[in-house]
Parts: C-alpha cells; sequence; structure tokens
C-alpha cells in the first residue's frame, strides 16, 4: 500500500515524472483515425472501407482485419436505420439524465440514461445514446437516425433519436 493512504490510483511513470492514472488517455489525435472524431465534430459519421478487399468497418479502422492492408478509403455512413439492442445505465456521464436528489442521504440521484445499438445500411451498427425517448417507448425494430451531437463540455458523441 502506498504511503499516501488516501491514493486511490496507481501512478504511470513517464521518464521521471509521475502521472496520475485518472488523468491518463490516449487523445483520439493521436491515433491512425483522428480523423474520425475531426468528421464527427463536423455533424458527419464516418466509416472505412478496405480498398483491397472491400470490408466496410464502423468504428473506422486503419488496418484490415480481412486482408491485413493499410489501404483504407474514408466514406460517410448514412445514420438512419433500426435499433437492434438497447440497455440502460443508471450511473451515466454527467451530461445525460442527472437530476437533483430525491431520496433522503443521497448526493445524487440518476434516472436511467438508454443507450442503443442501430444497424445501418451494410449492417454497420451505430452505438448511442437515446436522451429523448421515454425509456418505456422504446424498442427493438424501430426507426432511428444517428447524429453526432457536440456536448456542453466540448466533447462529441453520438445520439440516436427516431424517426416518425
Amino acid at each position: 500500500m502506498s504511503a499516501e493512504p488516501d491514493r486511490l490510483w496507481p501512478s504511470i511513470s513517464s521518464g521521471g515524472d509521475e502521472m496520475e492514472f485518472r488523468d491518463f488517455s490516449l487523445g483520439v489525435n493521436q491515433t491512425k483515425v483522428a480523423r474520425f472524431a475531426e468528421e464527427l465534430a463536423e455533424g458527419k459519421i464516418m466509416a472505412t472501407l478496405c480498398k483491397k478487399c472491400g470490408r466496410k468497418y464502423y468504428p473506422p479502422r486503419a488496418d484490415c482485419e480481412g486482408c491485413m492492408e493499410n489501404d483504407m478509403e474514408w466514406s460517410p455512413v448514412g445514420g438512419e436505420g433500426n435499433l437492434v439492442t438497447f440497455t440502460k445505465i443508471y450511473v451515466p456521464p454527467d451530461q445525460f439524465a442527472v437530476r437533483p436528489p430525491l431520496m433522503p442521504f443521497s448526493s445524487l440521484q440518476f434516472d436511467p440514461c438508454p443507450i442503443g445499438l442501430l444497424e445501418v445500411e451494410g449492417g454497420l451498427r451505430i452505438m448511442g445514446w437515446i436522451p429523448k425517448v421515454d425509456l418505456k417507448k422504446i424498442r427493438v425494430g424501430m426507426k432511428m437516425k444517428a447524429l453526432p451531437q457536440t456536448l456542453p463540455d466540448g466533447k462529441v458523441t453520438i445520439v440516436l433519436e427516431p424517426i416518425y
């Protein structure tokens, strides 16, 4: 156990400097598929297509697992499709479904926040939040559209909205 009793996270050493594990993450802009996040911020959901064997990937990949090539082409994904499955998360990120405490002795109370998997063109599946639909009205098979959304903290995510 550490000499610091309140420290719950292990450290990562980076050449003499110590960094808290909870503060460490690989930024998407440091990966081969940085374009995905850039396009998402511009309102476009993108996939990659292997130029050699024709396999299409979402989320985008820089290398094809089928033929092991790295010659990939970027293409937009049509965001309309059918909901394949969904679930609810009881402790979502702050941007989704946070409300004031309703129970005594509780510092926070969360509404369950639904997330779903949408099957779009070519069998690609897009995961996203479903913040605008009552949980009791969500049904497998319902027509939905995947839309990029910029959150108040500047991060970009995907939300699924019903098509009526």
